[in-house]
């Protein structure tokens, strides 16, 4: 599996490149921006340690529970579904669009 792209062949049609991945209080959360569906994201700003990481077209925010997209550099798919917005969040990720890979 190559870190710099996805799987051989790519197991998805929506791809995505991986920002960085956050601790959740089960498994991760991984900060993408979508390169091919522009529907699905939104431009954000985003920071990393009160420093600014960059903006970005199409963020998403991953839910990973199995930490099964640590380490790569790419996460395909082609089936999700919309995640609530936690009762915690940091109010600069509000507008983020949060999802959970399905397939």
């Amino acid at each position: 599996m190559s870190l710099t792209g996805c799987s051989d062949p790519c197991n998805g049609h929506i791809e995505s490149k991986v920002l960085y991945f956050k601790q959740a209080p089960q498994g991760q959360l991984v900060y993408a921006n979508v390169l091919n569906d522009p529907s699905l994201g939104s431009q954000q700003t985003l920071m990393r340690d009160d420093k600014e990481y960059g903006t970005f077209p199409h963020v998403i925010i991953i839910n990973d529970p199995q930490m099964k997209f640590k380490g790569l550099g790419t996460v395909c798919f082609d089936e999700f579904t919309k995640q609530p917005l936690p009762t915690d969040i940091d109010l600069r990720e509000k507008d983020i669009p949060r999802i959970s890979i399905t397939k």
